[in-house]
């Protein structure tokens, strides 16, 4: 886990983008986090997958130009 929160978001915002470009109607979240995240480097757990899921955009898109 990142502890500089600059850090952090940029790890968010990475997560969020391979999520946008992989996410269609038909995919459920449970595929993506098994399959298409590892070959991105990124192993969380479904929990961690909400919590981030429930950010909103600008919690970690907007604060990255102040780091």
């Amino acid at each position: 886990m990142a502890y500089h929160r600059g850090n952090h978001l940029k790890k968010v915002n990475f997560i969020m983008q391979v999520y946008a470009s992989v996410k269609e109607e038909d995919v459920p979240d449970t595929r993506i986090l098994r399959h298409v995240f590892p070959k991105h480097g990124i192993f969380i757990s479904y929990r961690q997958w909400m919590n981030l899921k429930g950010l909103k955009p600008s919690e970690y898109k907007g604060q990255l130009s102040l780091f």
